[in-house]
């Protein structure tokens, strides 16, 4: 098979672009596609498994965001790793998400269509 240098160039740029999208992890809009009526309405960063409860505040009360490189520290200390917890409107149902070791923030706000967006990067 004879690829020319479009495709390849295509396919390596293609490639790229998804490893550096697998350093970044954002909450599904909704908890499964069977459960349209539950919108992501807030989400929480735990070091180690948020069983164990250890949730951590945001950097400041204007913003939640939480920079990652203490925390990222911190579970490494302790074998584990940060979660970003995804919660819903009217139900318990969480999505819970390992924050990948080269993610430099997490952060939840709003955009332009005034969705929640909560992401690690």
């Amino acid at each position: 098979m004879l690829w020319s240098k479009h495709t390849l160039l295509t396919f390596a740029m293609l490639s790229f672009a998804t490893i550096a999208q697998a350093d970044n992890i954002q909450c599904p809009q909704l908890p499964s596609p069977t459960m349209k009526q539950h919108a992501l309405t807030d989400a929480s960063l735990f070091v180690g498994p948020p069983k164990e409860r250890v949730e951590l505040m945001p950097d400041t009360d204007k913003d939640t965001v939480w920079t990652l490189a203490d925390y990222l520290d911190e579970a490494r200390e302790h074998k584990t790793s940060p979660y970003l917890v995804c919660r819903y409107k009217n139900t318990l149902q969480t999505v819970e998400l390992m924050v990948p070791a080269t993610a430099q923030k997490c952060s939840v706000s709003y955009n332009q269509h005034n969705n929640l967006i909560a992401r690690c990067q």
